[in-house]
């Protein structure tokens, strides 16, 4: 039987076609940027080749992870893909765990919660993340000890007795952080030495609090609210807190900010009011939402001074924007005097739907491939339905050298293209 032989045009078209690049398998690692679930999207950040963005369908195989549903930012992952076209297809996306270090041992989430509600003991639970993360949220009763902070002092911030339980936990399975210091507490002696691998991401996700330090409650733009009484309230607040008291809380949904992003932080003088507000801010899907349980009383012991009279009843929040955002109103400008090129980052069926008047249509997994197509000369404004893909769009645009901002914000189309954007 004689050999097939094709000429240099034939292989060429057949190339074009993406038929022989599907058949050759790549490998990428590197940091989850963002997961689109609506797309079918992972955003990967990979050393020395930026952002690439990958296409998973029923037939993609996840290690380590059900779906991409059990894939957070920062973790890091390596995917098995293959170009067909201008997308970039994910046969297998494996989630990184970072190995248990020699003489420690993995504690479960139950058994942590255990010895949380337990109380007491020769026990302590180490943050290992930089010091900002820890502030903004962490584990009930933890203490920030950074990575960095341990390899450098180590003796001198963990406890004397050698017989001490540290557990150790940092930002999920793919974290370094927590894993590297329980080692580092090994080789200091210390002899039971734990790992919650999991991490901040699971502890929220099975719906337990998170607490926020006091600096944090102090500095940050947050939505600050008092559960507490007004009568209660009126006698001495947290300044900038909000009075909403747990009775009410319940019809409260309305009065917190459109941007489900925003950062909640409530205190009171009883816990189950604490707890039954947080189960709420979560089915509102307030998922930024934590406790600052030492309320009032963590306040005054740190000198500061509480506001008296009637506390404020009405949330004004502004959300800061980030690098290269462009605000909602900002963006209705925009699209009024049509100042700025439009890129409308959903897939071309959603752009079938409905889009922007001169909105050009180049999906967020295919950006990285078609961003030549954008026209020099006009800065570009990329938005999608919810901002996560119109951030990722930003993100390729920015590193290819291109003039660009983004809509982080809901954006949904009806029938006759009427358009509805909110945060």
């Amino acid at each position: 039987m004689g050999k097939l032989q094709l000429s240099s045009a034939a292989i060429a078209a057949v190339l074009s076609l993406g038929l022989v690049s599907a058949c050759i398998a790549e490998e990428a690692k590197g940091k989850i940027k963002a997961v689109s679930n609506l797309a079918k999207t992972i955003a990967v950040e990979v050393e020395s080749k930026g952002v690439l963005v990958f296409k998973f369908d029923a037939g993609t195989q996840f290690k380590n992870a059900a779906s991409a549903q059990d894939l957070i930012a920062d973790e890091v992952v390596t995917v098995d893909f293959f170009q067909a076209g201008p997308e970039q297809r994910a046969r297998t996306v494996t989630k990184m765990i970072a190995p248990l270090p020699a003489g420690v041992t993995r504690i479960a989430a139950a058994e942590l919660e255990a010895l949380l509600k337990k109380g007491g003991g020769n026990f302590v639970l180490i943050d290992s993340r930089p010091a900002g993360k820890y502030h903004e949220g962490h584990l009930p009763g933890a203490v920030s000890i950074p990575l960095n902070a341990l390899e450098k002092d180590g003796e001198k911030l963990l406890p004397a007795d050698k017989a001490t339980t540290l557990v150790f936990y940092c930002g999920g399975l793919s974290c370094v952080l927590s894993p590297k210091s329980a080692a580092i507490a090994v080789k200091l002696g210390f002899k039971d030495v734990r790992i919650y691998p999991e991490g901040e991401p699971a502890w929220k996700k099975l719906d337990h609090p998170t607490e926020s330090s006091l600096s944090f409650v102090k500095d940050a733009n947050i939505v600050l609210v008092d559960l507490r009484s007004a009568e209660k309230a009126g006698l001495g607040h947290i300044p900038r807190a909000v009075n909403i008291p747990a009775a009410r809380f319940n019809a409260a949904e309305k009065q917190f900010p459109e941007f489900k992003g925003a950062p909640v932080v409530l205190y009171s003088d009883s816990e189950h009011d604490l707890h039954q507000a947080l189960e709420l801010m979560r089915e509102w899907d307030y998922k930024n939402t934590t406790l600052f349980p030492g309320g009032i009383t963590a306040w005054q012991a740190a000198g500061n001074p509480l506001a008296t009279g009637a506390a404020p009843t009405k949330i004004s929040y502004v959300r800061k924007l980030a690098e290269g955002e462009v605000s909602i109103k900002e963006f209705d400008d925009i699209v009024k005097t049509n100042s700025h090129l439009v890129i409308d980052a959903r897939t071309t069926d959603e752009f079938k739907k409905g889009h922007f008047p001169g909105a050009m249509n180049i999906p967020a997994e295919e950006m990285a491939q078609r961003y030549a197509e954008i026209p020099a000369g006009k800065q570009a404004v990329v938005h999608c339905s919810t901002g996560t893909r119109a951030e990722l769009a930003y993100d390729i645009l920015k590193e290819k050298g291109i003039r660009s901002r983004y809509l982080r914000a809901s954006v949904e189309f009806g029938p006759g293209n009427k358009v509805v954007v909110q945060e």
